[in-house]
């Protein structure tokens, strides 16, 4: 007779081998290179904001507004600061306190992969997958190439939405198709939808209209009213996080964004043949080119042994119909268009379809292996490897040798399934293994040390991301001492990026939102949002790089106040790097040259600014004095109006800023928030807030997305208890 203990043991060992194997093949990748979660986005985008969010979070207070942040300091509007989600609340405090900045992002990033194991293991089985099948796809999947050399590596928030999502799928199904409490799925669409990056949310609506549908179609009104509460719960938080951005876009260049086909990462479908390659790159253009040195559209390599489980019984196509709805969009998604709007670059969307891809796998191995398994599927299977390699061979000629590896490698697998799906059975003895639970432990545990012995072998071909990374130093006290010594604001001008492989030029600046650690305040930070006229006029881009004329326009005077562009940034310090500029250039009067370092120039106010964020000019004849000024808002009173009523902030005028007792003008330099105090009359007092927009909306969707909580969890349990009574 079997113990409760041994039937423990049997549930948990497969899901606890996927979890261990994750952990340890990601955790290689650090052997080998101690940096390789620890790449471009991540450098010097992630955790840069995650150490902000946390110090802000260590005094008790949310980033909301930073004027001397400039075009990247509307962090409601910026989304991926997870300003409301709890888990990147701990990542941030987390970071605050990390001694070593690299050793922080790898801990959670290999976190978030285990955690991607487990989704994928529930999911595979929901769906009817056996434990040892779905333990392969939960193995299989955070192995994937977008995921390992892109998410992984540097986009920190598409690696988090991605590894939540098969775990949000689940919790979604439990609630709505079994009935169980929704508290799991408040909790996981919650943070998936709060960790602010898009196409988990577009993900996760695909999957709430294809269940809503599904049932309206079958007419489940009780199912319906469920999907409804998760929709509208996911609904309302979508609008909390995701509106202030689209509110603030029209004055950002994502409202230029094109919809058109560079071929940008996005694939094309003989690339999709690559798929089970997991030594070759397919045709994929980005940062580096035409081809990118990484294998990011490699799915698995044992999918090309599909055939051997085909067909699929009816009964399990016709479960598995969110699954094929869910993959054909994910799919058409990553051979769409390079740039739809805002929504660009699709093959980040390549984690999506691996999770489809793999459900499927594991579903069709637990029904066929290993009494329907046939030579002749054999041959398919054959077939189809000889094909893959073939399209993929000519596409990357050069790389046969790897092409063919992987080949051989795949008619080996087929031959082994097929031996042992044929190989004698033993008899059975109660309490013991039945004979195909043996062969298929043989096999999916075979599989698994390929998959282990394919991350190494990729591991040999790419130790890192194709996304540089600038060999930032991950010492924490190291960082925050870079310019932590200067008053004022600063900004940064000029290719900051010569040097970055140089140990000693980081002791003269940082580069984006590294920057957050430092104790200066430094504009040049990254954006998702550049606000137009303000990057055209100091040619800056999202990371906060500019050209060299910046220089010249900072220290030129704007022909409508006459005041220098610097004086009406509130800029005390400018960091120009030498590499822009073939000569040291000749600061104006009231600034000198602070610092010559090897690599940039610091020229420094003779005195100081106060930071950005409070009155810079006022109109002839206008004058006012400043009463207040916080990083939301600023309070002065009028003594006097003159002809020109207008008086200019350095601020962005981003949307969502209302101003009580006057009205906003038209911004001075197309970007300076300018107030109009026509009418007023000395000792008039007037205040600029800002919120962020539409608060009316936002606010009034927090408010109803918890009531939407309690009302759900009130009517199912009069419903539950409706129904024990009735029993």
């Amino acid at each position: 007779m079997t113990s409760a203990r041994d039937t423990f043991w049997r549930r948990l060992r497969w899901p606890l081998i996927s979890v261990v194997l994750t952990i340890a093949l990601a955790a290689s990748r650090v052997a080998v290179n101690p940096r390789f979660y620890f790449a471009d986005d991540t450098e010097r985008g992630s955790f840069g904001q995650w150490w902000s969010l946390g110090e802000h979070l260590s005094r008790g207070t949310l980033p909301i507004l930073d004027p001397s942040a400039w075009q990247g300091g509307n962090y409601f509007a910026e989304g991926q600061w997870g300003i409301l989600s709890p888990v990147t609340w701990l990542i941030g405090l987390t970071a605050y306190v990390t001694p070593d900045a690299a050793l922080h992002v790898t801990a959670w990033k290999i976190l978030f992969l285990a955690i991607f194991a487990i989704g994928m293991y529930l999911i595979c089985r929901e769906f009817g997958a056996s434990r040892p099948w779905a333990a392969l796809a939960a193995t299989l999947a955070p192995a994937a190439g977008f995921t390992v050399y892109m998410d992984a590596a540097s986009w920190s928030t598409g690696l988090f939405d991605s590894c939540l999502l098969p775990l949000v799928w689940w919790t979604l199904r439990r609630a709505v198709e079994h009935g169980k409490s929704p508290i799991p799925l408040v909790i996981t669409s919650f943070t998936l939808v709060t960790f602010g990056y898009v196409f988990g949310v577009i993900v996760l609506v695909v999957l709430l209209v294809e269940t809503l549908v599904r049932h309206i179609v079958l007419r489940d009104r009780v199912r319906i009213l469920r999907t409804l509460a998760a929709s509208a719960w996911g609904g309302l938080w979508t609008i909390v996080v995701y509106l202030p951005a689209m509110m603030t876009s029209a004055v950002t260049t994502r409202s230029e964004a094109p919809y058109e086909n560079t071929g940008f990462l996005n694939a094309d479908i003989s690339d999709l043949f690559s798929s089970a390659s997991p030594l070759t790159v397919a045709t994929i253009q980005s940062f580096e080119g035409a081809m990118t040195s990484g294998p990011l559209v490699y799915i698995a390599w044992i999918l090309p042994l599909l055939p051997l489980f085909l067909p699929i019984p009816r009964a399990n196509i016709k479960r598995l119909l969110p699954v094929w709805i869910y993959g054909a969009f994910a799919l058409a998604f990553i051979i769409a268009p390079s740039d739809l709007g805002a929504i660009r670059w699709p093959l980040r969307m390549m984690p999506y379809v691996v999770i489809a891809a793999l459900i499927v796998f594991s579903v069709a191995a637990t029904k066929a292996f290993p009494e329907r398994i046939t030579r002749g599927r054999a041959w398919a299977a054959v077939g189809l490897i000889a094909a893959m390699a073939y399209v993929s061979w000519i596409g990357e000629m050069w790389a046969w040798k790897a092409i063919a590896l992987g080949a051989a490698l795949q008619v080996i697998a087929v031959i082994v399934v097929v031996l042992v799906a044929q190989a004698r059975d033993t008899p059975f003895v109660p309490g013991r293994a039945s004979s195909w639970e043996k062969k298929t432990a043989f096999v999916v545990a075979c599989a698994m040390l390929v998959t282990m012995g394919v991350g190494a072998a990729q591991l040999m071909q790419w130790r890192e991301s194709p996304l540089p990374s600038v060999n930032a130093p991950t010492d924490t006290d190291e960082l925050r001492d870079v310019l932590g010594d200067v008053e004022g604001d600063a900004i940064v001008v000029g290719n900051y990026m010569k040097g970055a492989g140089t140990p000693e030029s980081w002791d003269e600046r940082l580069m984006a939102n590294l920057w957050y650690i430092s104790d200066a305040n430094v504009s040049s930070v990254y954006t998702v949002l550049p606000f137009s006229a303000y990057a055209s006029d100091l040619c800056s881009d999202l990371r906060g790089l500019t050209c060299k004329s910046a220089l010249e326009t900072l220290w030129s005077n704007d022909e409508e106040t006459d005041l220098p562009v610097a004086d009406l940034l509130s800029v005390s310090t400018i960091l120009v790097a030498k590499y822009s500029f073939d000569n040291e250039p000749t600061p104006p009067e009231g600034w000198h040259l602070g610092n010559d370092g090897g690599w940039m120039w610091q020229f420094e106010r003779d005195e100081p600014l106060p930071a950005a964020g409070g009155v810079v000019w006022s109109g002839e004849g206008t004058d006012v004095t400043e009463t207040g000024d916080t990083q939301t808002s600023v309070t002065f009173t009028v003594e006097a109006v003159g002809e020109d009523p207008r008086v200019a902030l350095s601020r962005l005028p981003f949307p969502g800023y209302s101003v009580s007792g006057a009205e906003l003008a038209d911004p001075v330099r197309d970007y300076l928030l300018t107030v109009d105090v026509a009418g007023l009359e000395a000792g008039d007092q007037v205040t600029v807030r800002f919120l962020p927009p539409p608060f009316p909306v936002l606010a009034g969707s927090f408010v109803l997305a918890w009531l939407l909580l309690a009302g759900w969890l009130i009517a199912r349990g009069v419903v539950r208890r409706r129904e024990s009574h009735s029993a």
